[in-house]
């Protein structure tokens, strides 16, 4: 199993360190952390009531990136993990773990009252819940349980589980090998999904949780590092088994910064200051 970026790890960092220095974040640190929400620029922006063009340019390292704009990410992880950790509590210890995920976003709005943006009040989305349902429904499956995910009288175990892990609809399809209308309908039956694509799912989640443990992570003057690769080809060289379990299909790179964003969690979690970085490989 590839565990990542040793070989590559000072020249990488240090190569970087007056960027890290002189800004609070990495362009980096948005893109990992944007795609960990599975939240589309287009919907993002309006939530913090910024410049699409603009936060696209601080995305790709055109404009400096703010503090305040990755501490609204932060708080919308807190808020998943938060929600992911009472759900795990609250799992019965045997039997089947009936999840629920919100309908819409007034029943949201209504639920989570202070799920808001931290300056501007801006209430969260409703796919924030459904990516806290995901990765709850990835853990409990990893403990052995039998997990049912719902959304009103529609199942919705692929639709979580697919944003828990940053993808979107089209390449999930793809990467499950059946039509992308097909998959959509699954998406919105009231029966249960077929349990090979949930399967699926569940080992993509499997290896975003494995392998975010893996990262190689630094201290910089106080800072942990986390870093990742950006290239499709050295995300498929260094994690050769990164792929479907059926047909062999290779994951996109989006998986892995779903990893690196979670990692920078952990570290933040035990009081850490983090960034990731992008290794020059």
């Amino acid at each position: 199993m590839g565990v990542g970026l040793a070989g590559t790890l000072p020249a990488a960092v240090y190569d970087q360190e007056d960027d890290i220095s002189e800004a609070p974040y990495l362009w980096s640190d948005l893109l990992a952390r944007r795609n960990a929400l599975s939240l589309r620029v287009e919907d993002l922006v309006p939530v913090l009531r910024v410049d699409l063009r603009k936060y696209r340019s601080r995305e790709t390292g055109a404009l400096e990136v703010s503090a305040e704009l990755v501490d609204e990410l932060i708080a919308m992880e807190e808020f998943i993990a938060g929600e992911v950790a009472r759900m795990l509590n609250t799992a019965p210890a045997e039997g089947t773990v009936r999840l629920e995920a919100a309908v819409d976003q007034t029943e949201f709005e209504d639920a989570y009252p202070d799920a808001r943006t931290l300056r501007d009040l801006v209430p969260y989305l409703m796919s924030l819940q459904h990516v806290a349902v995901g990765r709850a429904a990835a853990e409990l499956s990893r403990r052995g349980h039998d997990v049912e995910v719902y959304r009103g009288e529609q199942r919705g175990d692929l639709t979580v589980r697919r944003l828990a892990a940053g993808l979107l609809k089209e390449e999930t399809a793809r990467l499950l090998g059946i039509d992308v209308k097909r998959y959509a309908k699954f998406e919105r039956s009231t029966s249960a999904p077929p349990a090979g694509l949930v399967a699926e799912l569940q080992a993509i989640d499997d290896f975003i949780a494995s392998s975010a443990g893996q990262l190689d992570v630094t201290d910089l003057d106080g800072v942990s590092v986390v870093v990742m690769v950006d290239d499709q080809a050295d995300f498929e060289r260094i994690y050769p088994q990164a792929r479907t379990k059926r047909d062999g299909l290779v994951y996109p790179r989006r998986v892995h910064r779903v990893a690196a964003a979670r990692r920078a969690h952990e570290l933040e979690a035990a009081g850490n200051s983090v960034r990731i970085l992008v290794a020059d490989t």
